[in-house]
């Protein structure tokens, strides 16, 4: 019975490890950057890799990274986080449009 038991066990263990478990939501709403979240960001080294956490904290649906000099359309987009990062790749601002 101890065996049965044991198999059961186990085997429902390895079902659940097979589950998927769901991407955390994406943003919808318009960009929000606040305080917080530029304190967090804000002189922190730019790497690719980081521009979808830092469009997460912002609740931003796209982001894009301006360096100096960068060209950049001027139409205002609320969904969108604007991270500028200096010539060094250090975060200067995030604004949102």
């Amino acid at each position: 019975m101890m065996h049965r038991s044991l198999t059961v066990l186990l085997l429902a263990i390895g079902v659940s490890a097979c589950a998927t478990m769901q991407p955390p939501p994406e943003p919808a709403g318009p960009c929000a950057v606040t305080e917080p979240v530029k304190m967090r960001w804000a002189g922190a080294k730019f790497k690719l890799r980081d521009r979808d956490a830092v469009r997460h904290d912002a609740q931003a649906r796209i982001a894009r990274v301006l360096r100096p000099g960068d060209p950049a359309t001027m139409d205002f987009r609320p969904e969108r986080l604007n991270i500028m990062v200096d010539d060094f790749g250090q975060i200067t601002d995030l604004t949102c449009g």
